[in-house]
């Protein structure tokens, strides 16, 4: 993906509300709307950072945050029974996605075949 074109959400599938956020029955509060435009204030505002190569100016505990936000949310609505996926294919890099999930992973101490049986286990 180059940095050069913005970064698009991708459809989970259901109808979309003002602000981009989206619920199963095609509506969504007016926190799950506030969240949905800072999502994507957020995402802008990151995608015109690395086109200007200034990562480094973002403190590590806002990427932090901004990752842990990101998780939290995407792991309690796949545990609610959404099927969206992370992200659209051209969205991210292989690269992007190994360095991120090995950061993860190392955190909690799981390994990558733990991570593999447990995808295993969840599709029996």
């Amino acid at each position: 993906m180059s940095t050069d074109e913005p970064i698009q959400p991708t459809a989970a599938g259901s109808a979309t509300a003002p602000g981009g956020a989206t619920a199963p029955g095609g509506t969504t509060s007016p926190d799950g709307a506030r969240l949905a435009d800072e999502a994507r204030r957020i995402l802008d505002e990151v995608q015109r950072l690395l086109r200007s190569d200034a990562v480094d100016d973002v403190p590590d505990q806002a990427a932090q945050d901004l990752l842990l936000a990101a998780v939290r949310l995407f792991s309690a609505k796949r545990d609610r029974g959404s099927s969206m996926a992370a992200f659209g294919a051209d969205q991210v890099t292989a690269t992007d996605v190994a360095v991120t999930a090995v950061a993860m992973t190392q955190v909690v101490n799981l390994e990558l075949f733990e991570l593999a049986l447990w995808h295993g286990w969840s599709n029996i």
